[in-house]
């Protein structure tokens, strides 16, 4: 790669970008606005502040003992109470609410009824004659809490401050009852120190500026996301669909630039101005909020200042370091995903998906106890944020353990992210799409009629999509049936057949000429099918090594664990032989021939082998519902997969599938029923805390062989490409000479 080409590329979008006041104003004005503005309003809005007042009226005060009083001389902080009577007008009104009982005399009596029976127009009629929030009745006779007689209140809880009445009357009666308790427990033996808790002495060793850092670590990456996307989308967009629609692109793609040139160059335009949008927004939140905290310190909040404070200053350069590789990624992401647009008003759609990908690994740093652990620093963008924290608090040991792990990671994301923006610009079909409208019809019959013998890429993504949905709803809708072995056959048969292997079939038929090509079914050699079945055995104790790890890392809840046991009983009485039918066999041959078959064929055109692999190991994780599941089905599908392409086929795949599948339930059975080690096993196999398990020995070994079969099946295919080209260039030599011969 010519980085000169890059270095004019570059030089070249950046003078563009830079002559867009609209482009600039977004990134380098408004932040810089922005935040100033948003923190003279917070001033304006705090000087204006003040507690909402609720009215509360009262029926029957009268009847309230007179020892404690509700209603205290000076208590109009909050509530405004209304001591009311019940007039002839309120009378009749409260007759029609059936809530209370005339008698012969202007007294009301209530009975304590236990269904009230309300007409709703009248009630808030009420409310609104006496003027008042919220109504309480207190009936005579009413002694407080020690009585079974209600206390009936009337409130809208459509009204805001009606909801708030309800609320603070509640608080009123609470500490009215504790207080009525302590009087009562003080003329007892007893006394008032038995309500009292322990008496506990906190000391918070944390430094002030520690907390703040805390609180800010939570709320500037997900500020950073927003910003990071947002100022590399937009400039993304003008660099891809605005330079469609300006004609301009024709112009750069004819250069002596190749495409990887191209895009490296758009990209570091890119990922400068994400950057710098990040940055600004970073510097312009963090002296707004000194201000403004010193403004409110001189109000009087202090315990605002010192819970969110200005962040400290030897904090920002760990989040300075975290703005660069998030926006190096965004920044492929957004320069791939802006290629598709036709024009810039397409591409403005695209903001919100790629932005609601990319939330949720920003949101889980926040949830509390998420901490950086081995499980959650290979969590793209997530591993970073919380090594990014655990720098800002001084863990700098645990955030250098994590290092290597996150960076390989963010490396590899950004790699990704690069390589998916080449494919973009070198397929033609995607740098010149017809922008031309088109009806629906139309448009299915060009799907017929351009169908092919296997799927396109969109048709694989859409299918995986829609599979993912309906095994959303499916478990939803057989969540609810018993755990028995009859309900399992019906849920694995509905899940495998009817939601996971139906929508893959019906579109091979309609999308596709042939669906043997598209379910990728042909005959295998003896060979590949040999070597396939030893490397399942093999493979076997590392999966279950690695689902081990998983499970200690990310733990299961009592509920999964309490099913899963359930389930293991299940299978430990029934025949071995059902149970391999319908777990093992059954869900091999569905899976295979949807995530190996039909998706992998889609993906697999225009040379994408290494995009099918990845996205088909990512499906097939997801498509299982427990997450410890999802994470080793998707290092599963990683081999699934690479057999697949090395085999041109999900024949070995689904011999892979059955038999891993089959060694799990076997094992599980074993274990349950207490069976005795076969002899012949007894030097691959051991019993640890009851349950069978595979002995260090054959662990180790077991390594060593399926890294020489896995060598060896790679090798045998280079083998056979280079005979095959050397027989088609003795062909082509020849069929040369017989040529000159005659």
């Amino acid at each position: 790669m010519n980085w000169s080409h890059v270095k004019l590329i570059f030089h070249r979008e950046v003078r563009d970008q830079l002559r867009d006041r609209r482009t600039m104003f977004t990134i380098c004005v408004l932040p810089i606005l922005l935040y100033p503005l948003m923190g003279m309003v917070m001033l304006q809005v705090a000087q204006f502040h003040r507690e909402q007042h609720v009215s509360l009226g009262v029926f029957g005060y009268e009847n309230w003992p007179a020892s404690r009083p509700l209603i205290a001389d000076s208590d109009e902080t909050q509530i405004h109470w209304k001591k009311l009577t019940v007039t002839k007008e309120i009378r009749e009104t409260l007759g029609q609410l059936r809530i209370l009982e005339n008698n012969k005399g202007s007294e009301t009596e209530s009975k304590a009824p236990k269904n009230f029976i309300v007409d709703a127009k009248l009630a808030e009629k009420l409310l609104k004659e006496v003027q008042a929030d919220a109504i309480i009745w207190i009936p005579k006779g009413y002694d407080g809490t020690f009585t079974s007689t209600q206390l009936v209140v009337l409130s809208n809880q459509r009204w805001e401050r009606s909801q708030l009445a309800v609320r603070l009357l509640a608080e009123r009666l609470d500490s009215w009852h504790q207080a009525a308790v302590r009087d009562r427990l003080a003329s007892t033996t007893l006394g008032v120190s038995v309500l009292d808790p322990p008496q506990i002495k906190q000391v918070d060793v944390s430094v002030p500026e520690s907390k703040r850092a805390l609180i800010w670590t939570k709320i500037l990456p997900f500020v950073m996301l927003v910003w990071a996307l947002t100022g590399a989308f937009y400039p993304a967009i003008d660099l891809c669909a605005g330079e469609k629609e300006r004609g301009t692109l024709e112009t750069l793609l004819c250069s002596p630039a190749r495409r990887k040139e191209i895009v490296w160059g758009k990209l570091l335009t890119v990922m400068c101005f994400s950057v710098c949008t990040a940055l600004l927004n970073l510097f312009s939140m963090h002296f707004t909020t000194a201000i403004v905290m010193t403004q409110f310190s001189n109000m009087g909040a202090t315990e605002m200042v010192h819970s969110l404070g200005p962040l400290p200053i030897q904090s920002m350069g760990w989040l300075l370091l975290l703005v660069i590789p998030i926006s190096a990624m965004f920044s492929a992401l957004a320069l791939a995903v802006a290629s598709l647009a036709r024009s810039t008003k397409e591409g403005q759609y695209y903001l919100m998906p790629l932005l609601l990908v990319g939330m949720p690994l920003v949101m889980l740093p926040m949830i509390p106890g998420v901490t950086l652990s081995p499980g959650t620093s290979v969590i793209p963008v997530t591993g970073a944020v919380l090594m990014s924290r655990a720098m800002m608090d001084g863990e700098y040991t645990q955030a250098l353990l994590h290092l290597p792990t996150v960076a390989t990671i963010t490396v590899l994301c950004c790699l990704l992210s690069v390589r998916w923006a080449v494919r973009q610009f070198e397929s033609e079909s995607v740098m010149f799409r017809d922008s031309e409208r088109s009806s629906v019809t139309q448009w299915i019959r060009n799907v017929w009629r351009l169908r092919d013998e296997t799927p396109s890429v969109n048709e694989s993504f859409f299918c995986g999509l829609i599979i993912l949905i309906c095994l959303f709803f499916g478990r939803l809708s057989l969540g609810g049936m018993t755990l028995e072995w009859a309900s399992i056959v019906k849920s694995t048969v509905v899940i495998q057949i009817g939601v996971i292997l139906g929508p893959a079939l019906i579109m091979a038929a309609i999308l596709t000429r042939s669906i043997t090509k598209s379910l990728r079914l042909s005959r295998p050699s003896a060979m590949d099918m040999a070597v396939t079945i030893g490397l399942a055995f093999c493979l076997h104790p590392t999966y279950v090594a690695i689902a081990t790890a998983v499970s200690n890392e990310y733990k299961l809840g009592e509920q999964t664990t309490a099913m899963l046991t359930q389930f293991d009983d299940i299978i430990g009485s029934t025949s071995i032989w059902y149970v391999l039918l319908v777990l093992a066999l059954l869900p091999a041959i569905c899976e295979e021939l949807v995530f190996r078959g039909f998706l992998f064929a889609g993906l697999m055109r225009n040379g994408g082998h290494v995009r099918a692999i990845l996205v088909t190991a990512v499906l097939f994780g997801l498509s299982h519902g427990v997450l410890q599941q999802s994470i080793t089905a998707s290092i599963m599908g990683l081999v699934l997969g690479w057999l697949a392409y090395k085999t041109g086929g999900v024949a070995c795949t689904i011999a892979f599938h059955v038999v891993h599948n089959s060694i799990s339930m076997l094992l599980a059975a074993s274990s349950h029923n207490k069976q005795p080690i076969p002899q012949f096993l007894s030097w691959a196999l051991e019993i640890d805390d009851g349950r069978l398990c595979y002995s260090a020995a054959w662990s180790t070994l077991s390594v060593g062989v399926a890294i020489s079969l896995v060598a060896w099946t790679a090798t045998r295919n280079m083998k056979d490409r280079r005979t095959n080209v050397q027989k088609s260039w003795g062909r082509v030599a020849k069929e040369a000479k017989q040529a000159i011969a005659r």
